[in-house]
């Protein structure tokens, strides 16, 4: 089993974390903590542990992404951008210098296993939890780019985890909450969702995540393919793959009807190596030994940082400016003579505070109103004969269900009345604007509202 460890907890827990270190657990995943609290703790649990420790976290855009002091990158679906606008030439190297970021980073907070790549297509514009944290809508750019991080990261001594097996890109469920089902022919399936995964697996990626997903085409029975023999029969004998096996999250809506302790007997016997996340591991420990189930130690080749050789954080937090300026898309041009920005934010923690400030350097007395989920577009606050610009912020976010329902019905109503339309999160929320010019940002950065706002004082320039 790989348990939760709550950085902030971990020097106030560290004999929770060390007991459960003492019984056997195959590690641990990180969420939160500073880097040098982390980084000491997880030293000491290696020291007292008898074999190394897979020390893992989701770390889709880097270190910062769950521990403070880390650099925070841009999402997949910017990475692609990025590297779709340094061209062949340079693509290169730009993927190296990021993906050892990446590695370099994890290693020295004491982290040797990133869950990532994400190898999902996301086909499925509709799709409330993958999204911007693909690579993009085909095989091809998701194959490369996944290959890519998996050679770069392993070849830093990380271990990379590909997921989510065998696709969670067209689907319409955040399965955080409940199952979905992919409902694809093996045909379909073999010629999009799986070509990442066998290329990944081809190009040695040594850990795959079952996804928590129904799969009639794989195993005719519906349950998630993360506790199903035919998926691991499937993964192992027709795909080829020798690596570990780990379920998602044991938490998650998407083990569907089952409890923790059914889903984890159901997936040891299934073929899976590890369980991932359960809530208390001590009791799902007792219900596998009520079972007769074993547990046995991983014959693992794996690092035991913390790396005492330190970053380059200022160098990475440059490079990740970098790719956030250059991932920036846009459709269109519009020439704007008295803007009223309006934002539409499903997130409280966002609010446009630094595109609006990038663009009140050039024009100090731009006007702005903000709407949030259950608020109507307060009309009365826009002055006759201004040009709408909608900013739009919605972040993918795991347990945070569908709300583009309410930003679509928002678009929908302003779209005849705005100039501009800038998308800082889930890209597909412009297909129900319109507008004279687009903006994908992909992410809310301070550096991505800031290059949003750039590409429009030059315009009006």
């Amino acid at each position: 089993m790989i348990p939760r460890l709550n950085g902030d907890e971990l020097s106030s827990r560290f004999d929770y974390y060390a007991a459960l270190t003492r019984k056997g657990v195959a590690g641990f995943i990180i969420f939160g903590g500073e880097i040098d609290v982390v980084r000491d703790g997880l030293r000491e649990l290696q020291r007292i542990s008898e074999r190394p420790l897979i020390i893992a976290s989701d770390l889709e855009q880097g270190l910062g992404q769950h521990v403070r002091g880390g650099t925070l990158f841009p999402p997949a679906m910017a990475i692609a951008s990025a590297v779709r606008k340094a061209g062949v030439g340079s693509a290169s190297s730009l993927l190296t210098k990021l993906y050892s970021a990446f590695a370099q980073e994890a290693l020295y907070a004491g982290i040797n296993t990133i869950f990532a790549p994400v190898l999902d297509i996301n086909t499925n514009p509709k799709n409330p939890i993958i999204a911007t944290r693909s690579f993009g809508e085909d095989p091809e750019t998701v194959s490369y780019l996944g290959c890519e991080m998996i050679d770069i990261i392993q070849g830093n001594n990380v271990i990379a985890c590909g997921k989510h097996f065998p696709g969670h890109g067209d689907t319409d469920i955040d399965s955080h909450i409940s199952l979905p089902v992919l409902n694809r022919g093996l045909f379909d399936l073999e010629n999009n969702e799986l070509i990442p995964f066998r290329r990944a697996i081809d190009c040695g990626v040594k850990m795959i995540m079952l996804g928590h997903l129904s799969v009639p085409a794989i195993d005719p029975s519906g349950i998630p393919v993360s506790l199903s023999a035919m998926a691991v029969s499937y993964l192992r004998n027709i795909m080829g793959f020798k690596g570990i096996v780990i379920t998602d999250a044991m938490n998650m809506g998407g083990i569907g009807k089952f409890t923790e302790e059914e889903a984890s007997v159901m997936a040891l016997k299934a073929g899976v190596d590890i369980i991932l996340h359960p809530k208390d591991p001590d009791n799902i420990a007792a219900y596998l030994r009520q079972n007769n189930l074993s547990m046995e130690s991983l014959n693992l080749n794996i690092s035991t940082p913390p790396n005492d050789l330190k970053p380059g954080f200022d160098d990475n937090r440059r490079l990740s400016e970098e790719m956030t300026r250059m991932a920036i898309r846009t459709e269109g041009a519009a020439h704007i003579k008295n803007p009223f920005i309006i934002i539409i934010t499903d997130d409280e923690d966002e609010d446009g505070r630094y595109f609006i400030a990038a663009l009140r350097k050039k024009h100090p007395d731009i006007k702005h109103c903000s709407i949030l989920p259950g608020v109507d577009i307060p009309w009365q606050t826009i002055p006759p004969g201004h040009d709408l610009l909608i900013s739009i912020f919605s972040n993918v976010r795991a347990w945070k269900g569908d709300t583009k329902r309410w930003v679509m019905s928002a678009i929908s109503r302003l779209k005849d009345r705005a100039k501009i339309f800038a998308a800082f999160g889930n890209p597909y929320l412009l297909n129900e604007g319109s507008g004279d010019m687009r903006i994908y940002a992909y992410w809310a950065s301070k550096e991505a509202q800031e290059a949003a706002a750039e590409k429009i004082m030059i315009l009006r320039s």
